[in-house]
């Protein structure tokens, strides 16, 4: 997880703890939150495949043979 996908889940949970104590949990607001937390998920996913990537991509580039200079 990424510090950004981080803070941001921090700020959802931080939401739903205080939305209740002020009256302000509805519907709406709960499913909203539903729905951002998933947005978090999915984000973080991309993140993790992006980074497998990256990783393959580097195997493979370190386990070409190198070119022999012309003699």
């Amino acid at each position: 997880m990424s510090e950004w996908t981080a803070g941001y889940r921090a700020a959802l949970a931080d939401i739903a703890s205080i939305a209740p104590s002020r009256g302000l949990m509805t519907p709406a607001l709960d499913e909203l939150l539903a729905d951002l937390h998933f947005d978090a998920l999915v984000i973080e996913r991309e993140q993790g495949n992006r980074i497998r990537r990256r990783r393959l991509t580097a195997v493979r580039e370190a386990t070409l043979p190198f070119d022999e200079p012309p003699p």
